[in-house]
């Protein structure tokens, strides 16, 4: 571990020594800044550090430029504006958890957002077709237009009607989407009334977007995912934006201070396995249900990667994420809504996420092979389907765009440099799951990533994350009713989000 000197918000030098991160030559690093068939060559012997200078794009110069910017008076009032927020910040949260909009039902919570966007004084806000909402801050002319989005729609848990009363306990906002999206939600909000209260003024246009419609299902009955996304894409692209001038769509989703994704997600695969039985009326017979739970075992034991926890799947920057795992969850089975009859029919739906298509394939050909052994054993008249619902992740992309070395994504990497001292990873495969949908439309869509934690005043480190002060308390989980979030992840995001915008579209102030 090295220390080096970084300017703090202040001015002032502020050591990084106790700041973990990983250095640009490791594996992750030659991973998330190669691109193309460049991945291959990481995992078959070339050097990774070579990889890494290879594929690294040259941030001099916009280093040069966000250094500037951060220095200038109009950003140290926008960052000092944010080190007091939290008062603000964490009040307008809670209201957002309270106006509860699930996915397809997104219109209270558009309402609320609507209303804000117009008290902050963007121009030409509004609810589109899809509930997104749109608002303006008009630049002095000149620079790209930057569209900051998060999406504001939750898994659809309970009836919209029902009071959610979101609160705050152990440093956390507690409520059904907390983190997944209102995180990103309440970020863009504190990053736009930093803005006004610093007076600034940019270059070029900057767009306030909440996005709808990022949690809806998955599947044959739902192939159209984020809706919400595809929506702004299609109502702007390329009239209104239009990447071959710059413009960029861009995504707040809780983590930030650490550059930034440009792709969509690994590749995911939804599918679903169904079992047949013979339906005979003896409920002690055999049925769907037994042999559904017999390949469920082996499917976890032999299938499912032992690597592939939840930590490892959120891989921070300081853990390699290797080439060959699968993650693999079992996450909805059902069968007969009847308890004293036999099933003669019993479903597991699987979410799937591995590094390549070929490691995907190998598990839906197991998934099969382990079915096919199961029934063998079951007696006459079992049978099964296997269907690959939807396929989507590491898009093909978009001719003539470069996920890796474009202005914007070096824009963002140098913005959390200058910020933290934190590598400049550019990710082209991660991302957000509306930046699949924007990728398909023709429009590229980032994410800010990173696990930096701003305390404020120059003070920061990087933490995979905090354990829960509360024992009672301890069982969170997204896209649950327990779903909580930090409130002290917020700021690195806004901070990194701020000197992106400013940088990118251009300081008008003098």
């Amino acid at each position: 571990m090295h220390s080096k000197s970084v300017k703090s918000f202040d001015g002032r030098n502020a050591s990084r020594a106790g700041v973990h991160h990983t250095g640009p030559c490791s594996r992750v690093s030659a991973l998330r800044l190669v691109h193309g068939l460049a991945l291959a060559a990481v995992f078959s012997g070339v050097p990774q550090s070579a990889m890494a200078r290879q594929a690294t794009p040259d941030l001099s110069k916009e280093l040069e430029t966000a250094r500037r910017v951060l220095q200038s008076p109009a950003l140290t009032r926008a960052l000092a504006y944010v080190d007091g927020a939290e008062a603000e910040t964490v009040q307008e949260w809670l209201s957002l958890c309270n106006a509860y909009g699930p996915s397809g039902n997104e219109g209270r919570r558009s309402r609320l957002i609507y209303r804000l966007f117009r008290i902050y004084g963007l121009d030409n806000v509004h609810i589109d077709d899809a509930l997104n909402v749109i608002g303006i801050r008009r630049g002095s002319g000149g620079g790209p237009t930057v569209v900051l989005n998060a999406h504001h729609d939750n898994v659809a848990l309970w009836p919209a009607d029902q009071p959610v009363e979101a609160f705050v306990a152990d440093g956390r906002v507690w409520c059904p989407a907390a983190a997944d999206d209102l995180m990103g939600i309440t970020q863009m909000l504190t990053l736009l009334r930093a803005m006004n209260a610093a007076g600034i003024t940019t270059a070029g246009d900057i767009w306030f977007v909440a996005v709808t419609g990022e949690e809806a299902p998955t599947g044959p009955e739902h192939a159209d995912a984020s809706p919400g996304m595809r929506q702004l894409v299609r109502a702007n692209v390329p009239r209104n934006l239009d990447w071959r001038k710059g413009d960029i769509i861009i995504q707040f989703h809780g983590g930030g201070g650490e550059g930034v994704s440009t792709g969509s997600t690994p590749v995911r695969n939804r599918s679903q396995l169904r079992i047949f039985a013979p339906f005979d009326g003896d409920r002690w017979a055999p049925h769907a249900v037994d042999a559904l739970g017999r390949i469920i075992a082996r499917i976890g034991s032999e299938v499912r990667d032992p690597r592939s926890t939840r930590i490892a799947f959120e891989h921070p920057a300081s853990t390699a994420m290797p080439a060959d795992v699968l993650y693999l969850n079992m996450g909805m089975i059902s069968a007969s809504d009847v308890i004293a009859r036999p099933a003669s029919e019993a479903w597991v739906r699987f979410d799937m996420r591995a590094d390549t298509q070929a490691r995907m394939d190998q598990a839906h050909d197991a998934i099969e092979r382990i079915t096919r052994e199961v029934l063998a054993t079951m007696g006459d008249g079992f049978s099964h389907s296997y269907e690959i619902n939807s396929r989507n992740g590491v898009e093909a992309g978009i001719a003539g765009f470069d996920k890796v070395n474009n202005a914007p994504a070096r824009m963002a990497a140098a913005a959390s440099q200058a910020l933290y001292g934190t590598d400049p990873i550019i990710d082209p495969e991660e991302g957000c799951g509306d930046c699949v949908r924007a990728y398909t439309e023709g429009m590229p869509a980032f994410s800010f990533r990173g696990n930096v934690v701003d305390h404020g005043a120059g003070r920061f480190e990087r933490q995979a994350r905090s354990p829960l002060a509360s024992a009672v308390r301890r069982k969170t989980a997204g896209h649950d009713v327990t779903e909580s979030a930090e409130i002290v992840r917020v700021w690195a995001g806004v901070k990194h989000g701020l000197l992106f915008a400013v940088a990118y579209a251009g300081l008008a102030n003098r």
